[in-house]
């Protein structure tokens, strides 16, 4: 049974994301709102944190955790690496009948029914339009959508993953009505003065180890309340700490509870999701993600060790 399918013999459909989603977590799940509610088929589309307001201009993007429904019969989670990033809706893979797992991380352990999984692709929305192309059912919301979340999983075309199909995709979903400019100035030049607030407080807060192709970021409860800002600000900070030239791993160190930090790691060749492994996280080879416990100096001491095992120094 294919998802279509799938979604065309449901009477309720849930979809859910991962925690803090991105433009590709919420491309995939809104596009399957799309899908649903052009065939008169009732869904939820959920995740597990705040709504990063950045991408509000994503069509559908009023339902994400407006939950109307209960009574679901399929869940299709989309961008899960695994079931724990699922959050507080982890408990629904046992509850619905029917699942699917959409994702391309290569750590993800099919948590699902049915999974979907192709490590190789740049992004969950290149694998749903794969999965959709020749269903007719790309219309150009769908175009925007799937057009967004090749972009931001992509680095705006400008990672290592992207490949000439995810450029042959791109192009086909502009001929289907997506339109670069304005998706690439929702995203790109939309930031609001608090956040760029908080960006310049995480550059200044890098730290640089191993004769500086190390660059760490840290983000403190205290600098999101001083800037107005909410975890969903934090994405992107990352990529300031990768674009200087002798940074081969990039680590943006944000703190959620006292003694609690979630990570996020960017490479140009060492393998970080070995790195985040350690911790009981995972991700890609170059861009990978976990949450480590302890006191700051020494979460900092514990990460350093993580990546320079797999460096070569």
């Amino acid at each position: 049974m294919t998802i279509i399918q799938a979604i065309e013999r449901s009477h309720c459909v849930l979809i859910v994301g991962h925690q803090r989603p991105d433009g590709d977590c919420l491309g995939a799940g809104l596009s399957i709102g799309r899908i649903c509610e052009n065939k008169g088929i009732d869904y939820d589309f959920l995740c597990d944190s705040d709504n990063p307001q950045q991408y509000s201009f994503m069509y559908g993007f009023e339902r994400l955790n407006d939950k109307k429904y209960k009574d679901y019969d399929l869940l299709i989670t989309v961008d899960c690496a695994d079931n724990y990033r699922m959050g507080r809706y982890y408990g629904y893979l046992k509850s619905v009948g029917e699942s699917f797992n959409i994702d391309h991380h290569k750590t993800n352990n099919r948590f699902a029914k049915t999974n979907i999984v192709f490590q190789n692709a740049s992004s969950t929305c290149e694998i749903l339009y794969n999965l959709i192309k020749d269903e007719n059912l790309i219309d150009e919301k769908i175009a925007s959508l799937l057009y967004a979340g090749l972009s931001t999983d992509t680095g705006h075309f400008m990672h290592s993953n992207t490949t000439s199909e995810v450029l042959k995709i791109a192009s086909e979903l502009v001929m289907l009505g997506a339109n670069p400019y304005d998706i690439s100035t929702c995203i790109y030049k939309n930031t609001t003065i608090n956040k760029t607030k908080l960006t310049a407080l995480a550059i200044g807060s890098m730290r640089f180890f191993q004769n500086n192709r190390i660059c760490i970021i840290t983000v403190m409860q205290d600098d999101l309340k001083k800037c107005g800002c909410v975890m969903a600000d934090t994405e992107g900070l990352i990529d300031y700490a990768m674009k200087i030239g002798s940074v081969e791993v990039g680590v943006c160190l944000t703190e959620q509870l006292h003694s609690h930090y979630k990570v996020s790691f960017r490479s140009k060749k060492t393998d970080v999701a070995a790195a985040a492994a350690t911790f009981g996280g995972g991700g890609h080879t170059l861009a990978a993600g976990c949450v480590v416990d302890g006191q700051y100096e020494d979460v900092i001491d514990k990460l350093l060790k993580s990546i320079t095992d797999g460096m070569d120094v």
